[in-house]
């Protein structure tokens, strides 16, 4: 005799997609969008450290390609978190919701 206890782990979510494969999902977006502001803050910080006269040329006069990477930096990492929450609130939100 099988009983079912009410939130018994064993029990598979009648919807189609399992907790598992929903956290491997946050975790592989997570994943992507870490690797990719590591990538854009230290391949800055690298210009800035090994390239110091790439990052002074001069664009127009008082504008160096280091002033406009500088805040391209900060301005990636906002547009990264915004593609995570847009994420978020359509796709791991809407799972959270089947399995329920």
């Amino acid at each position: 005799m099988n009983v079912v206890i009410p939130g018994n782990a064993d029990q598979a979510p009648s919807g189609g997609k399992s907790a598992e494969q929903l956290a491997r999902k946050r975790l592989t977006v997570a994943l992507v969008l870490s690797v990719a502001m590591i990538a854009i803050y230290f391949g800055f910080m690298g210009l800035f450290a090994f390239d110091k006269p790439l990052l002074g040329t001069i664009l127009m006069p008082g504008l160096s390609l280091c002033i406009v990477l500088g805040p391209l930096v900060i301005i990636s990492s906002f547009v990264l978190c915004l593609v995570y929450v847009l994420w978020a609130n359509r796709v791991f939100d809407a799972g959270v919701r089947e399995l329920r």
